[in-house]
């Protein structure tokens, strides 16, 4: 894989962390339940590309 290649999914994951940390921060900040509902869900689908890119980034 190149440098490049690695740097884009480096900043890609950096990405995710920081929209998993924002979902988080919105849900707490809301008492609407549908909306945490759903905010929650945004949470989780980033934390888990999150995971995925570290996981990938770690064996590479």
């Amino acid at each position: 894989m190149t440098t490049k290649s690695l740097q884009e999914l480096s900043e890609l994951c950096r990405s995710e962390k920081l929209a998993y940390k924002k979902c988080c921060n919105y849900v707490s900040e809301t008492d609407n339940s549908d909306l945490q509902c759903a905010l929650g869900k945004l949470a989780n689908g980033h934390k888990q590309r999150y995971e995925t890119l570290t996981n990938y980034l770690d064996k590479n």
